[in-house]
């Protein structure tokens, strides 16, 4: 399984910043580790199938209406969601289908989505409390209607962004099912910023579009969104 540490070995061959054995960056390496990150916090800002996430969960708090963090242990997706109790909600992209309690003892009724003009218009006038029954997203927080009375699990699907490595041991979804992507836009990167090479950047220019395009592909025929059809 990739890591940080082979992927930026990867780079590094690519740029030709490796020794002449091909086991160890011999410059630049802190650079090409930063623009593998830079890659990867860029393809984590469009929705796609690796950021689809079914489950992550808010526990609402008596009297309490916004919510900043989000729990996706108990959840499922392409991503790795391994010690992810505390997510930022400013992670969130999407948000697709809500319910509250689902399998417990709650009304396990799903939970309509308003906009956020519609969300504040509720509390004009008097003050309600409750189970929820609505939600928004705004502001990188889940707000949710009536004013929860009590602690409930709501249970949310949508895009999340996946973790971004930090450690050289740390994986990614995004090298198991994309690493040509990331390496290609990494490469170009470093090429444009540090080594000043816009002739050979656009060799890997050329590489992430195709692996882009590839990568795309994958993603539509996976969605229900009805972008593909059977033509004659």
């Amino acid at each position: 399984m990739a890591t940080l540490a082979s992927v930026a070995l990867s780079c590094a061959k690519q740029l030709g910043r490796a020794n002449a054995a091909g086991t160890a960056i011999v410059d630049l390496e802190a650079e090409i580790k930063e623009e593998i990150a830079e890659a990867i916090k860029f393809y984590n800002r469009r929705p796609n199938h690796l950021t689809e996430f079914r489950g992550f969960e808010v526990t609402t708090a008596s009297s309490t209406t916004w919510y900043s963090t989000i729990d996706l242990t108990n959840g499922d997706g392409d991503q790795d969601n391994t010690g992810r109790t505390a997510v930022n909600a400013n992670t969130i992209l999407t948000i697709d289908y809500a319910r509250e309690n689902p399998g417990g003892s709650g009304n396990n009724e799903p939970l309509s989505k308003v906009s956020y003009q519609s969300f504040e218009g509720f509390f004009e006038g008097a003050t309600s409390s409750g189970s929820p029954t609505y939600f928004t997203y705004y502001a990188g927080q889940i707000g949710v209607w009536p004013t929860p009375d009590g602690a409930y699990t709501l249970y949310f699907s949508g895009d999340v962004k996946p973790v971004v490595p930090t450690a050289d041991s740390d994986t990614s979804v995004w090298f198991d099912e994309a690493e040509e992507l990331i390496e290609a836009a990494a490469c170009k990167r470093v090429c444009l910023k540090y080594l000043r090479d816009s002739e050979r950047a656009m060799t890997f220019v050329a590489a992430e579009k195709d692996a882009e395009a590839s990568f795309h592909s994958e993603y539509v025929r996976k969605s229900t969104s009805g972008k593909v059809r059977v033509h004659d």
